[in-house]
């Protein structure tokens, strides 16, 4: 197999473009050396490199193979297994390797057409360590298959799902990098599909059904969406589609709040964070939970938007107690979700202050 010392100056882009003369050929490399973090890589490393047949598609050239319930796949032409996931239940488990945390920090320029706020930034990263890792997969429940920092979902039955909203971003951001990994193989966006739900077509038949849904289920597809989940332009989409959730539930005026929105009311980098974080798990929860936790603290929309620190802290506090058991199917893991945001806190990376959390949403839509 051929091979690759690193050089000073060198990046794994680099070495792609400089070998392969295609940039994209980097993510074959870190997988082929097990790398989770592209940036770093070391002067003297010695890194195998795929044979030059061209750049992986996804699922064209590997070779998937299982082994006492764990999954591997191997690039043709080479001898190098790589760990997919696990089998569970239905399908499979990966946690993932592309943390969205390094690639926040290492993807400056990449990222500034999403042009975060650095509340924005925080709030992301305390919300995203109790979701997953940028190429997390699950096919194993019944949602079929769940992808991402959100785990973004295909949808259970007949029903729509979160999954084609994000591709949907995908494709109309990064038309090549969403051709390569998604387009070629006859995925495409059903048409009727809006900026929070959807469908996906596949090879021109709407994806609308249980039965139509099981074929996301293999571990062919659990690869591709691996694969996607560690391209850097399609992981810039994701961070976008993220943070654009906050348009969903936080800044828009509600009656049963006085005409006032969640944002002018709980307004702190810790309760943004805490409440994207619901939003993600149990999002017809928010507006009810936040209702109570009011009246609970003895307080109203606009006595707490006028409040101090100690006030919104109150409400928060009533807030995560109400959450734990809201509902019929209360949050999963609500109070261990709760501290990984706290951590965040404690650290001093977000702020409890209010009006502490700024949004570029505005700059985002010029």
């Amino acid at each position: 197999m051929e091979t690759y010392t690193v050089k000073a100056g060198d990046n794994l882009t680099a070495i792609a473009v400089k070998i392969y003369k295609d940039a994209s050929k980097w993510r074959e490399i870190a997988d082929l050396n097990r790398i989770a973090n592209p940036a770093l890589i070391r002067v003297g490393q010695v890194l195998q490199l795929p044979p030059k047949k061209g750049a992986v598609t996804g699922v064209d050239l590997v070779e998937i193979s299982v082994e006492d319930k764990k999954v591997f796949y191997r690039f043709q032409g080479t001898t190098e297994k790589i760990a997919l996931g696990n089998l569970f239940r239905l399908g499979l488990s990966r946690t993932g390797s592309f943390n969205t945390e390094r690639f926040i920090t290492n993807s400056t320029t990449l990222l500034e057409d999403v042009k975060l706020s650095r509340s924005e930034t925080s709030t992301l990263l305390a919300t995203s360590e109790n979701e997953g890792n940028l190429d997390a997969i699950n096919t194993w429940d019944n949602q079929v298959l769940s992808f991402g920092m959100f785990q973004w979902t295909l949808g259970g039955e007949d029903g729509q799902g979160e999954l084609a909203a994000l591709l949907k971003v995908m494709k109309n951001t990064q038309p090549d990098s969403f051709q390569k990994f998604f387009g070629s193989l006859g995925v495409d966006i059903s048409p009727d599909t809006g900026d929070t739900t959807g469908f996906l077509s596949l090879k021109g038949n709407k994806v609308n059904t249980a039965a139509k849904k099981e074929a996301f289920r293999s571990n062919l597809w659990a690869l591709n969406f691996a694969l996607a989940g560690k391209e850097p332009t399609l992981c810039a989409a994701q961070v976008l589609h993220a943070i654009n959730r906050f348009n969903r539930f936080y800044f828009n005026p509600l009656p049963n709040f006085e005409g006032l929105s969640i944002n002018q009311i709980l307004s702190s980098e810790y309760a943004a964070s805490l409440l994207l974080d619901q939003h993600v798990n149990r999002p017809g929860h928010v507006n009810d939970v936040v209702a109570q936790a009011l009246d609970k603290a003895g307080a109203t929309p606009h006595t707490l938007a006028a409040g101090t620190d100690a006030d919104e802290l109150k409400v928060i506090n009533r807030y995560l107690e109400i959450r734990k058991t809201f509902g019929k199917s209360p949050m999963t893991n609500s109070a261990t979700r709760a501290l990984v945001v706290k951590k965040y806190l404690d650290k001093g990376l977000i702020s409890a202050q209010k009006g502490s959390f700024k949004s570029n949403r505005e700059l985002r839509n010029q």
